[in-house]
């Protein structure tokens, strides 16, 4: 897994006290970003990144507080000719266990933003993704 730490901001609690489902959604982003970034060697160009995202899901488990320290390991659950999935495990330290909050999965599509046509999965993201992820099967 590759692994990354944010701390849950005041903006992202709602009139309930407890972190708004949407912020999931931002907190898999950020380690999506990471996980591209780290392991596909992307050089930060948005209009050059390639990938597109064409869903989302979550599945919410426990709520999550301001200030606590949220974990989201990333990893490649899938990767195909022109897409590939990213599963994440939103994670909070709890009696200094580690302890899922949510479960996350997105569907990312290689993408040329310039023709605005979807494109193979690039052999050299191929190749670092499956060196990252040794355990992953085609």
């Amino acid at each position: 897994f590759h692994q990354i730490s944010l701390t849950v901001r005041f903006g992202d609690i709602d009139s309930l006290g407890h972190v708004n489902h949407t912020k999931y959604l931002t907190y898999m982003e950020q380690a999506r970003v990471c996980y591209v970034k780290d392991v596909c060697g992307w050089d930060g160009n948005f209009l050059k990144l390639g990938m597109i995202l064409a869903r989302a899901s979550v599945d919410y488990l426990l709520p999550l507080q301001f200030g606590e320290t949220v974990y989201v390991l990333t990893r490649c659950s899938r990767l195909g000719n022109k897409s590939f999935d990213l599963a994440y495990l939103i994670q909070r330290e709890k009696d200094g266990q580690q302890e899922t909050v949510a479960t996350g999965i997105t569907n990312m599509v290689a993408y040329e933003y310039a023709s605005q046509q979807t494109i193979l999965v690039p052999d050299t993201w191929r190749e670092k993704i499956l060196a990252f992820e040794p355990t992953l099967h085609l």
